[in-house]
């Protein structure tokens, strides 16, 4: 079988874009700055419709808003086109974020990314994302973790930064199985 190089580069291309996507929301969800901006490439737009700045200005007051107004997020992305020419993309992302807010209310916002993505030194960023909300829904509060215990050792903790258990390198074996209930 012979491999076609365009078709397994552009497959490539589709990931790393894919993953420049997924570095933005993960870096709002862990408050991680260096993290969310690296989806950028430096004075990228971003338009939010209520706001229109440079990445790096947006970046940093978007994760202050996080940390100071909300208790936890998800950003969660879904539905994704993307449509590549040369070293330019235009894509269309799905984006749901639920919010745990401080209030006693949780928030679940929905939209859609349309961003224009730029490859420079071989690497994908956003140059231009507009932010399109399509609405919010607000809900009392529940106790996510309710009946859940933590076993001693257990690592099933979530954080905001870098202490969350997705940071560790490599992730340790020191749990212990016989500590968990069987039934």
């Amino acid at each position: 079988m012979t491999v076609n190089t365009t078709d397994l580069e552009e497959l490539l291309d589709r990931q790393r874009i894919w993953e420049c996507m997924l570095r933005y929301a993960r870096g709002m969800d862990r408050l991680d700055h260096a993290m969310a901006l690296s989806a950028y490439h430096p004075g990228a737009i971003e338009d939010h419709g209520a706001r229109i700045a440079l990445c790096e200005q947006f970046v940093e007051d978007v994760l202050e808003f996080h940390r100071t107004g909300e208790l936890r997020t998800q950003h969660i992305l879904s539905n994704h086109s993307c449509e590549i020419d040369g070293d330019t993309a235009h894509t269309e992302t799905y984006v749901r974020c639920f919010s745990v807010l401080p209030t006693g209310q949780n928030r679940l916002s929905f939209g859609r990314f349309v961003d224009r993505l730029e490859r420079r030194d071989r690497k994908w960023g956003i140059v231009s994302r507009v932010s399109l909300p399509e609405g919010s829904i607000e809900a009392p509060a529940f106790d996510d973790r309710a009946g859940m215990t933590d076993l001693p050792g257990s690592l099933g903790q979530s954080a905001r930064d870098q202490s969350d258990p997705s940071y560790l390198r490599p992730l340790p074996l020191t749990r212990d199985p016989a500590n968990t209930p069987q039934g």
